[in-house]
């Protein structure tokens, strides 16, 4: 018995053998290739809400500069816009998207609408006259005058759809 115990206790000190530590990696690989597109696909999705809801909110606040003015700023870019809404209609204007591009605001001579958009997590803006509409994170978000145009969707099986603010 004593001889027994002896092999025991040099068997439990020895640690993993080669077979199990490369099973365990390839369990760990096989996860990782599993949940890594699903964080990405999460943390882009967030960026994608997170840049719905500023325009949202630059959206309303231009609207209520509207009620006051009887029009919207007539400026040429987002950076000019802080003069005229920060802080009396928004605390904080954010100029930039969930990916970091810069949003784009335009609006015609009289002030009447505007036009205000993300290029998406691509960074470019598709051409208006575009036959196709890009699917997924890259396509634009697009608000004008209060209402989403097209808001994108990151699974390529569901439409687009419109969105009253």
């Amino acid at each position: 018995m004593c001889v027994q115990r002896t092999r025991c206790a040099q068997r439990s000190q020895l640690g993993f053998s080669l077979l199990e530590l490369l099973i365990v990696v390839v369990i760990i690989g096989i996860i990782a290739t599993l949940a890594v597109p699903n964080l990405l696909e999460s943390l882009d999705r967030s960026r994608q809400n997170a840049t719905k809801a500023d325009i949202r909110s630059i959206a309303t606040a231009l609207e209520r500069f509207a009620v006051d003015h009887q029009a919207y700023p007539v400026v040429d870019k987002m950076a000019d816009l802080r003069s005229d809404l920060e802080p009396k209609y928004i605390k904080k204007l954010p100029i930039t998207d969930g990916w970091k591009h810069a949003l784009a605001f335009e609006t015609d001579a009289k002030g009447a609408t505007y036009t205000l958009s993300s290029p998406g997590k691509d960074g470019e803006f598709q051409a208006a006259d575009a036959a196709e509409s890009t699917l997924g994170f890259a396509t634009d978000i697009i608000c004008i005058d209060g209402v989403l145009l097209e808001e994108p969707v990151a699974d390529l099986e569901t439409a687009p759809e419109q969105a009253r603010m």
